[in-house]
């Protein structure tokens, strides 16, 4: 059972992540768009959207960081040890530096989008 609940818990996480890089790639294309004079008269509609797709890029970003808690304290579920362990967190530490600045990058130009 806390197999198939840390397998559910890691497709949660991803699936999280995935609907906030979603969230992100709309609003930074509608707001390209309506600089374009063929969508100007839509411009007016970007703000109030994008206020409401940012209620998706946070709970997005609560669930990524709730399930990542959990991900980071069952991570030994599937039985890594020795040098695969050792690997595998040298490797995601790296990601998750990286994915730390893109995160941040990114929810900051979706609430410049939708709020400023």
């Amino acid at each position: 059972m806390q197999e198939k609940l840390t397998i559910l818990n890691a497709f949660v996480h991803d699936v999280a992540t995935g609907t906030w890089i979603g969230s992100l790639v709309l609003l930074s294309i509608l707001h390209a768009q309506t600089t374009q004079p063929e969508w100007i008269l839509a411009a007016g509609l970007v703000r109030p959207l994008a206020a409401k797709f940012m209620w998706v890029t946070w709970v997005s970003l609560a669930v990524i960081m709730l399930t990542g808690v959990v991900r980071m304290i069952t991570w030994k579920v599937f039985g890594w040890t020795g040098d695969v362990a050792r690997d595998r967190i040298r490797l995601l530490k790296v990601k998750h530096a990286i994915l730390g600045v893109v995160f941040l990058a990114g929810t900051a130009w979706q609430a410049a989008i939708a709020y400023f």
